[in-house]
């Protein structure tokens, strides 16, 4: 069963979101490592680009990745845009995943993503109804 909110499917961002739990919660071997960091970046693409949307079908247009966060928070889609701030920043920083250290620092943020994913998928819930 496909989940629209207003012709927007959101299926594939709760797939994404369903990959990276099974990731961020098996985080033994670099493979691993590397696999929870790729599905951190795609479910993060998906969150902001179907904020995105959502924000252009109530008539607000952005324009970049913070002016999006920014707005969702004012229309109740999430709580702090800080925190989307900051995984937008380690998101930036998935480029260097080959570094050890940059790994380990993306990787400490995945609990507080979760969370904020879990929040953003709540107001989609309560949205579609």
């Amino acid at each position: 069963m496909t989940f629209f909110i207003e012709e927007i499917d959101v299926e594939p961002l709760f797939k994404a979101i369903g990959t990276f739990e099974k990731f961020r919660k098996h985080l033994i071997t670099d493979q691993d490592k590397a696999g929870s960091i790729q599905a951190f970046e795609f479910s993060f693409e998906l969150a902001w680009k179907t904020m995105k949307r959502i924000l252009a079908k109530k008539g607000v247009e952005v324009r970049s990745p913070k002016d999006c966060f920014r707005e969702a928070a004012l229309n109740k889609m999430i709580n702090d845009p800080r925190q989307w701030f900051k995984f937008l920043e380690k998101r930036n920083l998935t480029v260097h995943s080959y570094n050890e250290l940059v790994v380990h620092e993306i990787i400490k943020i995945f609990d507080e993503f979760s969370s904020s994913l879990s929040e953003f998928i709540d107001y989609l819930k309560d949205y579609n109804v």
